[in-house]
């Protein structure tokens, strides 16, 4: 069979934003032809590399450094550190940096950039069967490397773009210049072809880049869920009473719009809630800065924050939940964005709310007959969540249309990665 590498710097047991996705396609490359060989960030010590499937493993992955040993964190600080965030306190300063090294920009990148190449051309001699290489982005170190390799090597290149590359995403036709918007031309200027999880992002890249990136470089590759993981298997009715879950899925927020998302929430439990009751299962990023900013307050009470970590903890807890919401920041790149528990979540068949910008999150929970708040409004957010609860209340909230579902189950997915694959030349 022949070989895919795969070059990510997000990768289980990290819940980084393109970890589930680096995953799910590694994990399916069978499927179309290929045997995945994955580069990946070191794991963590006693967390598990891997995620729960029914079908699917990947066998051949090789760390770019020696586990992590992260022992002694608690819950917020393993939250931090498997969103490729930087736990402050139960870690020592080496390590701190170390950790901080391994998904931003710019810092730590070079360390991690030389262990990988090592490691491309060692694969490429042992295994004269990988033909393909697949590198995600951001950050820029793994596209760079995938470019570097195809100047020494006849191997077809995909390169994976989930987010905007230059995070200040200035408007089309804009003369601002950053190291960031350096390299972002560079990689989308050079004829490789390239995968976004988003139409949004897509139409972004070539209005910036007008008469220079070629339409046909850029394939929609979605978001997609994978019904082999045991979340997605029939849902037991809950014998723990009759509260009613909800998955909230919270991205990082700045100061003022955490301050409102609080209040909003805030002023939806001031007109009461079910006979049953709440619970707020909190997921993402910003979790731990949303228990912090509610402590001592009525809400802390209905927020029950993910102890366990990791992707099959976050798949277990949406399988747990009547609705889902995704909380994303009002920030340009995340109009681009969709975050992987949503699809998982549309999968599962929840009914779905946005708290989020307009852009492709927003717009795939509309079409999935969801609900949506913009970010900064509190009197929105609570006038969402009214409207959450009574809509499970009369059951008249419904799950995304099967022919929604199927544009993201990742059978269908990964057809459309072969195809833009195919497509392309050495």
């Amino acid at each position: 069979m022949r070989k895919a590498l795969i070059l990510t710097r997000h990768f289980p047991p990290y819940v980084t934003s393109g970890a589930s996705r680096a995953w799910k396609f590694a994990s399916n490359l069978s499927a179309i032809g290929w045997e995945p060989v994955v580069i990946a960030p070191p794991a963590i010590m006693d967390m598990p590399a891997g995620v729960q499937s029914g079908a699917n493993t990947v066998p051949a992955v090789h760390r770019t450094g020696p586990e992590i040993e992260a022992g002694g964190l608690d819950a917020a600080g393993r939250n931090a550190l498997l969103h490729g965030g930087q736990p402050l306190a139960a870690l020592n300063n080496s390590l701190k940096s170390m950790l901080s090294g391994l998904f931003k920009e710019n810092s730590g990148g070079a360390l991690w950039e030389k262990s990988a190449a090592v490691l491309i051309d060692r694969l490429l001699d042992e295994e004269p069967e990988i033909d393909l290489l697949y590198a995600q982005g951001p950050p820029l170190e793994p596209l760079g490397l995938a470019l570097e390799t195809a100047r020494k090597r006849p191997i077809t290149v995909v390169l994976d773009i989930t987010a905007p590359l230059d995070p200040a995403m200035p408007p089309p036709g804009s003369s601002a210049s950053s190291d960031a918007a350096e390299a972002e031309e560079r990689i989308l200027l050079s004829g490789v072809p390239l995968l976004t999880p988003t139409r949004h992002l897509k139409e972004y890249f070539l209005q910036k880049y007008r008469g220079r990136l070629d339409h046909g470089l850029v394939t929609i590759v979605p978001p997609a869920f994978d019904g082999s993981h045991p979340a997605f298997g029939r849902r037991l009715a809950d014998a723990s009473g009759t509260a009613l879950r909800i998955a909230l899925l919270v991205e990082e927020l700045p100061k003022g719009e955490l301050k409102a998302l609080v209040a909003g929430l805030e002023a939806w439990l001031k007109g009461g809630v079910p006979a049953g009751g709440v619970e707020l299962l909190l997921l993402g990023a910003g979790a731990s800065e949303l228990l912090r900013r509610a402590a001592g307050k009525p809400l802390e009470k209905l927020l029950t924050p993910d102890d366990a970590c990791g992707l099959d903890s976050e798949l277990m807890l949406c399988r747990k939940a009547a609705l889902f919401c995704v909380v994303q920041s009002s920030a340009a790149a995340s109009a681009s964005t969709v975050p992987d528990r949503l699809a998982d979540a549309l999968g599962m068949g929840l009914p779905l709310c946005a708290i989020a910008p307009d852009g492709a999150a927003s717009r795939l929970v509309l079409d999935a007959g969801g609900l949506h708040a913009p970010a900064r409004d509190a009197g929105a957010i609570a006038e969402l969540f009214r409207a959450m609860v009574s809509g499970w209340s009369a059951r008249t909230l419904q799950g995304a249309l099967e022919e929604l579902r199927q544009k993201h189950e990742i059978t269908g997915v990964m057809r459309a990665l072969t195809g833009a694959i195919a497509s392309q030349p050495v």
